[in-house]
């Protein structure tokens, strides 16, 4: 994998399998100062899986990162995200503006989800 776009205006990472290694290795080439959360995150999806008995920690784990990767792995998806949350949360944004952008974010987690097979 590289942290180039594989085709210009591309994503960097092909979109990986929804497995915790592959979600690991495209994060380490997208994002790789958010590996210490990821190893984090799943530890303790695996602690609570095994704590409870349950697969759903482990899978809310994968559908969190493959929605993440699925974001991240293009540049201009990852930035129009962060430019949405900042105006839904910018106090002096009027009410038109922070809808827009609520349905902007809602558009592109929806698009991000998809793309991941969720």
């Amino acid at each position: 994998m590289t942290t180039q776009p594989i085709d210009g205006d591309g994503p960097l990472v092909p979109m990986p399998a929804l497995t915790r290694e592959a979600l690991r290795e495209a994060v380490r080439h997208i994002k790789p100062l958010n590996l210490t959360q990821f190893d984090r995150e799943l530890g303790e999806a695996f602690d609570q899986s095994v704590q409870t008995g349950s697969i759903g920690w482990m899978r809310g784990f994968l559908i969190k990162w493959a929605t993440f990767v699925a974001i991240e792995r293009w540049p201009a998806r990852a930035a129009s995200l962060r430019e949405a949350e900042r105006v839904a949360e910018d106090p002096s944004a009027d009410d038109d503006r922070i809808h827009r952008a609520q349905r902007e974010i809602a558009r592109i987690l929806g698009e991000a989800e998809r793309e991941a097979g969720l």
